[in-house]
Parts: C-alpha cells; structure tokens; sequence
C-alpha cells in the first residue's frame, strides 16, 4: 500500500512527498489514446494512478476513462473523460462529497472561483481557492480493489476473472475545531477493462463525543448538459446520457433499477447563467444520496459507510450497446450474478411436500429449491 503523509500545509507538502513517491507519472501521448471496442477486444490497459508532471495533478486512468484530481489547494475533480468516444463529461467544478452534521452542510474538498459554469479551462484552476469551512485534503492511500464479498462458487458458472483494479482513497478533515477529529474519507474503486468507477465515502469518529449525521452525498457532478431548451422542466428535460449511475441502495418489486432506484437526484445549476434556459432548470447536476433514510448517531470509534455508486460511462446511444456494457459491469463487480443453478420453484402446502421435493431434486441433479409465494412457511 502506498502511503503519502501530508500536514496543514498541503499545497506545499504535496509537491514534497509527491518527488518521493513511487507514482508513475502520466505520460501526454495518453492524452490522445483511442482504445478498441472493449466490448469486443478485451483491454490491455491497466487500472493505474499516475502523478502530472508539475506535480499538481492525480490520474485515474485504465485505457477507458480518465479521471483527474488537482491536489491544491484542496482536491478537486477537473477531468473526466470517456477515452472510446472522448467526451468530456465535466463543466464545472463541484465538492467531492457533501456531509450534513448536526443540521449543518459541510462541502468535502472541492474548488472555488469558476465563474463560467459552461465549460472549465485547465489555466482557470491555478486561480481557484478552497472553501473556508471546506474540509480539507490531508493524505491519500492507493491499494489493490478488495472482493467486496468472500464469495466461493457452489455451482456452475462461466469463467469468472478475478476483481482487478486500483482504490485511490482521499482523506480529509475540517479546519473546524468542533469537527477536527472527524475523518472523511472518499473511495475511487477503478477496473480493469470496463469504464467503471465505484465511488463510496465513510466517515470515521475519532474524538471522544457523538456527532449526528443527517446527510451524506457521495457524489456532485457538475455535468455537460444533454440538451438545451429555452423552456422546459428538469423532469421534462433528457438527462446526461454519457454515464449510467446505479448504487447499492435501491428496493420495490420492480425488478428494474431505474424504478427500483432511491439515490440518484438530477439538480439545476442557478449559478450556471449563461445557459440557454430561461429559469435556469437545465438538469446539469448530478448528486448521489439516499433521500429518505434517516440519520444516525456516529459514537467515538465508529465508521460509517456510504453508498457505493457505480459510475459506468457510456459510448453509444443504442439500446443493446448500453444492455451489454451493464451486464458486463455485473459480471465485473459481482461476479456470483454469473452462477445459474438449476432450481425447482416449489409451492408448498406443509413441510412433508418440501421434504418430498428435495428428494426428487436430489435424484434428478437440480441444485437449488425455491419456496415461492403463497407457500406454507412463515418467514
């Protein structure tokens, strides 16, 4: 694991530890990189996180997406492109995550300054501030992409590869010395072979008193929007096609994400005045968050978890491409979706017809039984 330690002074200490750590550092010609089709040719590109050459600047990168950190004066994203099609997905500056405690909005990390909200321009950034009450960037860590379950295959199953990837993890705490001992801590999960970040933030109590967590947004994006209108509703309005959003956080009968979805909330940008909407409610702004769960009490020593949010970036508006590339990103990050076992979907009356029905599965090779709906057992 690579470990870079950093202290009040960050802007300076990050060109310092920077020169000392092993990170590769990101070569330009990868600017112009066009991969194959990688739902066809597999990718050779590795999950890798390179440094800028000025020191400045934190890549994710794996051949599919780019994903770019400036690291002063606070962290911020500045960059994220699809590398199939080369669309920008950013316009526009936004926190890293935004935490409410105790009834009040903190902004994690993020870069003040930008007046044109329509687009960024690298030059801009070197003029931008950190928030006041911001909290702020301390370190970072850099390990592999840990099984998120210890799963072990009971059945037959396509062959399944191995999770690969690298975990960039930002650190940050409040200037504020009511929250000083309060880390956050924000998670990029990037894969081999797939456009695909999993982004997840915890939180962990390290004073000696209770905080109460209201809120926590793992993830703001300020968006290229997906079209213009003079007039027109946020509802009514396409939202960004460029990338397809799913957390862990989603339940009803639906069967479907999008209806079953409880976290993901399109928002206008007020501040973004020179678009073409005359209210100003073009749905530009993406934020991650599950609405209506409630907060909880954060006690000394405790962490808390957020969301996991899937960002699969898109290259095509065609139905079946877009299909293919989230079954491959289920395949990737949960493989176990892969076992098809052979069951029996038995309704049952009582115990002895269950008992019945395992034996003819038994004999006849199935591998699982299901005890559906309107059966006898009580659950």
């Amino acid at each position: 694991m690579t470990r870079i330690p950093f202290i009040l002074f960050f802007a300076v200490c990050f060109n310092l530890h920077a020169q000392q750590s092993p990170l590769p550092q990101w070569p330009d010609q990868l600017n112009l990189f066009v991969p194959d089709d990688w739902l066809v040719n597999p990718i050779t590109n590795r999950a890798e996180v390179y440094q800028s050459a000025d020191k400045k600047n934190l890549i994710l990168f794996n051949g599919l997406v780019k994903r770019v950190f400036r690291m002063t004066p606070n962290v911020a994203c500045i960059d994220y492109t699809n590398m199939s099609n080369g669309q920008q997905l950013l316009r526009d500056i936004k926190p890293e995550a935004r935490i409410t405690i105790d009834g009040r909005k903190y902004d994690v990390g993020g870069l003040r300054g930008q007046k044109e909200k329509a687009y960024l321009l690298p030059g801009w950034v070197d003029h931008f501030e950190a928030g006041k009450n911001d909290f702020v960037f301390t370190d970072f860590t850099i390990t592999k992409i840990p099984p998120f379950v210890n799963w072990k295959p009971k059945t037959w199953l396509p062959d399944a590869k191995n999770i690969s990837g690298k975990v960039l993890t930002l650190s940050f705490r409040s200037p504020l010395p009511e929250l000083k001992d309060l880390e956050i801590n924000v998670h990029y999960e990037l894969y081999d072979g797939i456009p695909l970040i999993v982004k997840w933030v915890s939180l962990e109590n390290k004073s000696t008193k209770t905080f109460k967590i209201d809120r926590v947004v793992n993830e703001i994006l300020g968006l290229v929007e997906e079209e213009s209108a003079v007039v027109g509703s946020p509802d009514q309005m396409k939202k960004q096609h460029g990338i397809y959003v799913e957390t862990n956080y989603a339940f009803n009968n639906a069967m479907r994400y999008d209806i079953s979805d409880q976290t993901t909330h399109w928002k206008i940008d007020s501040l973004y005045t020179s678009q073409v909407n005359y209210n100003y409610e073009t749905p530009c702004v993406l934020e991650i968050y599950p609405e209506k769960a409630k907060g909880i009490m954060l006690k000394p020593g405790e962490t808390f978890k957020s969301v996991r949010t899937h960002e699969l970036l898109m290259d095509s508006y065609d139905r079946e491409r877009r299909g293919l590339a989230v079954r491959k990103m289920y395949r990737t990050v949960a493989p176990w979706t892969t076992q098809n076992p052979i069951f029996m979907h038995l309704v049952s009356k009582n115990d002895e017809e269950v008992k019945t029905a395992i034996d003819q599965c038994a004999v006849t090779s199935y591998e699982a039984m299901i005890l559906s709906f309107v059966s006898h057992l009580n659950m």
